[in-house]
């Protein structure tokens, strides 16, 4: 980053943010990591501090399902931290219930893609900065399937022409929105559910006609939710998910190396993906927002970027850190493929969850219908619009 633009962000940060109270020695500022042992934040501590001698950075790592229970309790007590890395699915939430505190325009408007601006933003402020991201692409067996399917029509029939392995079919609210998108629906709309439209009964009907077609039902029962174990024994030839799936496949199956490519994922009317990641945000009750949000600008920066590749094998978001080498070299797992720039195409066509504070429970409601839909329970459309009774009464809280 520019010397210049860090400094006109921070002073922004200081006019729109506040600034802590005066104290004596180094501000010592608090983070929440969920990252875990691959964390790329852990290791540019040192760094950090090294370059901003005023602050120092209590630095405390919890895995995931900790960290969603443990800042929840803190949001509401008092005690959160001065930044937290929040999954990109629990920002709507947060944001709704008025808990993240709201971000400078500068830089962050320079740094992303129109997808990434948007899921950044409530109320037309930004409330989160995002870290790494989360966007479908299209995974599968080059061995098996000659040319990639674009369209949905074309993904049946090559899922029914498989000899071996299939499509994966998760009923989650994850796959099911990627299909709702893509036909040109969405969930939530003016504190309304929407998904059970044409577009959602289309997109629900689709999924469930891949599963009777070439497709492979993995539910929790299956255990790992990633499908590794599938991919490993051959069940599963072709699937949808973001980039972190790269990283699973080469440590979970080493010996498919070379037989498999990324496709931009088949489309129905337009193109579409849900967004998820994770969001660097400062909650409203830090009394150090001026240096987290310094530290927020320093994991933004493109060394600190490309770690979050090279350390996590996640997908860094900001556009600088996408086109490093580390990213844009071939990839020998995939054949040689430059696969990053399948998933930032994806990026700039995906749609963040609704910023309602209800989220967890209709996210919920959505997957339970899905699931009995894709398990014959019900029709689609009856799934549907009972899950969208369950969530107007929700929205009214």
């Amino acid at each position: 980053m520019h010397r210049s633009i860090g400094a006109l962000a921070l002073l922004t940060c200081l006019a729109a943010c506040g600034t802590a109270t005066p104290q004596k020695g180094p501000t010592t500022i608090t983070v929440w990591d969920y990252y875990g042992s691959s964390t790329p934040i852990k290791p540019v501590v040192g760094e950090f501090e090294r370059t901003h001698p005023g602050i120092k950075v209590d630095y405390q790592a919890y895995d995931y399902e900790t960290m969603r229970q443990k800042y929840a309790t803190a949001v509401s007590s008092g005690t959160a931290p001065d930044v937290a890395t929040l999954d990109m699915t629990w920002i709507p939430a947060y944001a709704a219930k008025k808990t993240l505190a709201e971000l400078p325009d500068k830089p962050l408007d320079t740094l992303y893609g129109k997808g990434a601006l948007e899921a950044m933003r409530f109320d037309g402020h930004f409330v989160t900065a995002l870290y790494d991201f989360d966007a479908y692409a299209l995974y599968y067996r080059k061995d098996l399937i000659k040319d990639p399917p674009k369209t949905w029509n074309d993904l049946i029939s090559t899922a029914s022409s498989l000899r071996k392995g299939k499509f994966q079919v998760l009923p989650d609210t994850f796959h099911f929105a990627q299909f709702l998108y893509q036909a040109g629906g969405d969930l939530v709309q003016n504190g309304k559910a929407v998904f059970q439209g044409p577009q959602g009964v289309r997109a629900l009907t689709q999924l469930r006609e891949l599963l009777k077609r070439g497709g492979v039902y993995w539910g929790d029962d299956q255990g790992d939710s990633s499908g590794i174990a599938g991919v490993k024994d051959g069940r599963i030839a072709m699937f949808l998910n973001g980039p972190y799936m790269m990283g699973v496949l080469k440590d979970g199956a080493p010996d498919q190396k070379g037989k498999w490519a990324i496709a931009p994922a088949p489309i129905d009317v337009q193109p579409g993906s849900y967004l998820g990641g994770t969001g660097l945000s400062i909650p409203v009750s830090s009394e150090h927002r001026d240096a987290a949000w310094q530290f927020i600008q320093f994991l933004l920066q493109p060394p600190q970027q490309v770690k979050v590749f090279t350390q996590a094998g996640a997908a860094p978001a900001t556009e600088a850190a996408l086109k490093d080498p580390a990213l844009t070299m071939p990839d020998p797992y995939f054949g040689g493929q430059q696969t990053f720039p399948v998933f930032q195409q994806a990026l700039g066509t995906a749609h963040h969850y609704p910023y309602v504070k209800q989220w967890t429970d209709v996210d919920r409601a959505v997957q339970d219908a899905v699931t009995a839909a894709l398990l014959d329970k019900k029709s689609p459309q009856q799934a549907l619009s009972d899950a969208a009774k369950e969530v107007d009464d929700l929205l009214v809280d």
